[in-house]
């Protein structure tokens, strides 16, 4: 390799800090350098890389593949980039420890293989794979002006071997300074953007596609209804005993309203501390609870969990866990599917006591909503009998609908809904329904998350879409929090009508991925997983090396370093035994014009070649040539030798012609 010694080495050693992969990079890292210090070398030649060059990109499918299966998007994809140059190792080993000092472009572009001027582009793969090297390192998003300066570091080396030599090295480390500075504070301006981004606009930039976002700590009326045609099944939920259904799989609460936003005020995470190995207590059971397996999956990592009203304790993998007093349950895992169990006991009191949020209703409603309350006489109520009539309420003269009208003049959405439109989606049903609560005196909250209402027997369990996405209320009655729901129930199979025609291949491939990921455990190490499946991939590329260099005999460990002076490649089929016959017939006065081809040039003379030349021999000849040449595939060992023998053979009887 053409780099400067150790060069390689440093950019392993960057990669391993930010990834922890010692044993990888150190591996790599001895292989490569290793080879400056022996001078053997494998008679490796154009074909072989086509070769190595097909099957590394076999292999980057395949992991690329595997990391979306297990992790998603866009996890995977940085995986992918940080394991890159481990995929492509057995290329920079060929060009290391072989006699070919450049790679012809034939090699990573099918289409130049049969081109007989692909030859003349080709480049030492040295450079090119070190800095994939660097990009790897780069992919782990670490930011910090340590690694910042190590990278300039490592960069600079680089550049100075490669520098002009005309060059003033004042004014050239100088340059090198003042590029180095400004891509630290272009790299320091583009965090402060992306944050900017992230706090300004975080409906834009949510895994679910909504502002509905369980990780933040409000939601807008009416976007829940951006993911009511989306058909992507999110969660798959199986129950072992009888539970209400449609099961509600909470995620996330809201205590205050404001306009048309509910926020989680005082609400603040806090940590739990797990009961036993993997098991998180979150309250105390009051009779036997029921288990409910939910299979999830964190397209950026520290999930919220969606889980059942009554939720006592979860057993989960997770580091830890966190939990306000509104009932949002956060784990902190790293992205990629995960599955957990949830413990269910109706009757407990899972969640948190009410406070005076709990109560509130904002100014600008409270007239219309005191107004509504006095007609359907809820003031002096007990809980369950306010809770029936706002039930009764909502099921005489509403409907649903996904679509929500432009509203007049100075109106609210809520006065809309309540006394224009009369119809709307969860959203509505759910916030009119906690006011009209609380304007009884029933503390009351606002919940969003899932419904599973949907049973695949194909999967043995519920299937849970993003269209399933749902919102509804909390009431706290008799000392527990129970869920109302006042959504009229066509509401699922209103949205179903709409599902998309290619939905059932959506749905196989998404039964076809969940499976993938629980045939290989489920592993969430993304490390280990990635090593793994990379060091198969490698054994796999060392016994391809070896069969391939078996094919093409003879495997030849030569002794020396091609000469440095020599700059174009080796061109495959250069030491054909034609070339000899070509020189003989040139000698006796059937030169070959420049330009011209073997075979233009064997129909040219053929009708005047000396005595006992027969242009049939020629020809066997030239096909032989040609396939060594030009063919990826090569001559096989028997082939080769025919060409040999053939060529010496005609040289023995026509050379002194």
């Amino acid at each position: 390799m053409n780099t400067p010694p150790l060069l390689i080495a440093a950019a392993c050693t960057l990669w391993v800090v930010q990834t922890g992969h010692w044993l990888v990079a150190v591996a790599a890292a001895i292989a490569l350098e290793s080879a400056r210090l022996f001078p053997l070398r494998w008679n490796v030649t154009q074909a072989h890389f086509n070769h190595l060059s097909d099957f590394c990109s076999v292999l980057i499918v395949a992991v690329a593949a595997y990391l979306y299966f297990t992790f998603g998007n866009p996890r995977a994809l940085l995986l992918l980039v940080q394991w890159l140059p481990v995929t492509l190792l057995p290329l920079a080993l060929a060009q290391a420890w072989g006699n070919l000092p450049k790679v012809g472009a034939a090699a990573f572009v099918w289409t130049m293989r049969k081109d007989p001027a692909a030859g003349r582009y080709a480049v030492n793969l040295a450079y090119p794979y070190f800095v994939v090297w660097l990009l790897a390192a780069s992919a782990t998003n670490s930011r910090g002006p340590v690694f910042y300066a190590a990278f300039v570091a490592i960069a600079v080396c680089a550049l100075w071997a490669v520098r002009p030599k005309r060059s003033a090295p004042v004014l050239w480390v100088a340059l090198v300074a003042l590029a180095a500075g400004g891509g630290y504070a272009s790299h320091q301006g583009l965090a402060r953007l992306q944050g900017w981004i992230e706090d300004a606009v975080p409906g834009w930039l949510s895994a679910s596609g909504t502002r509905t976002d369980p990780y933040e700590n409000r939601t807008d009326l009416g976007h829940i209804g951006e993911l009511k045609w989306d058909d992507a099944i999110v969660l798959r939920v199986q129950l072992e005993g009888r539970l209400k259904t449609p099961l509600l799989l909470h995620r996330a609460s809201y205590n205050a309203y404001f306009g048309t936003t509910w926020v989680a005020r005082n609400a603040q995470l806090t940590y739990r501390q797990p009961a036993a190995a993997e098991r998180w207590t979150l309250a105390r059971a009051v009779s036997s609870p029921v288990r409910v397996t939910v299979f999830d999956h964190a397209p950026r990592g520290s999930p919220v969990l969606s889980l059942p009203s009554g939720t006592v304790e979860v057993a989960l993998a997770a580091p830890a866990i966190k939990r306000n007093g509104l009932g949002t349950v956060q784990a902190e895992i790293p992205p990629g599917y995960f599955s957990y169990v949830a413990l269910v006991d109706p009757a407990a009191a899972a969640d948190g006591k009410p406070d005076e949020e709990d109560l509130r209703v904002p100014k600008i409603e409270e007239a219309l909503l005191a107004r509504l309350a006095q007609d359907l006489n809820l003031t002096g109520r007990s809980p369950e009998r306010a809770v029936a009539e706002v039930r009764q309420f909502f099921v005489r003269g509403f409907g649903y609908s996904t679509y929500q009208p432009h509203r007049d003049g100075g109106a609210t959405a809520l006065a809309d809904f309540l006394f224009k439109t009369r119809a709307g989606h969860c959203e509505y049903f759910a916030t009119a329904t906690v006011l009209l609560l609380r304007m009884a005196g029933v503390p009351a909250r606002y919940a969003t998350g899932f419904a599973a209402l949907e049973y695949s027997r194909l999967e043995n369990a519920y299937v849970v879409r993003a269209r399933h996405a749902h919102a509804w209320a909390k009431a706290y009655v008799n000392g527990s929090w129970i869920d109302i729901d006042t959504t009229p129930s066509i509401w699922a199979s209103a949205e179903a009508q709409d599902a998309s025609w290619w939905s059932p291949l959506a749905d196989f491939w998404s039964w076809f991925r969940f499976n993938l990921f629980r045939l290989t455990g489920g592993g969430r190490d993304e490390g280990t997983v990635a090593a793994l499946w990379t060091g198969i991939g490698l054994v796999l590329a060392a016994w391809l090396g070896w069969r391939l260099y078996r094919r093409h005999r003879p495997l030849v460990i030569g002794s020396g370093r091609q000469s440095k002076e020599r700059t174009e490649p080796a061109v495959t089929g250069s030491d054909s035994e034609f070339f000899l016959v070509e020189r003989a017939l040139a000698g006796s006065g059937y030169p070959r014009a420049p330009g011209e081809s073997v075979l233009e040039w064997l129909t040219r003379i053929s009708s005047r070649l000396p005595a006992g030349v027969e242009r049939a021999e020629l020809t066997e000849l030239v096909a032989l040539h040609y396939r060594y040449r030009f063919d990826p595939a090569g001559l096989a060992p028997a082939e080769r030798d025919l060409l040999r023998s053939a060529a010496r053979t005609w040289l023995s009887r026509h050379a002194a012609q």
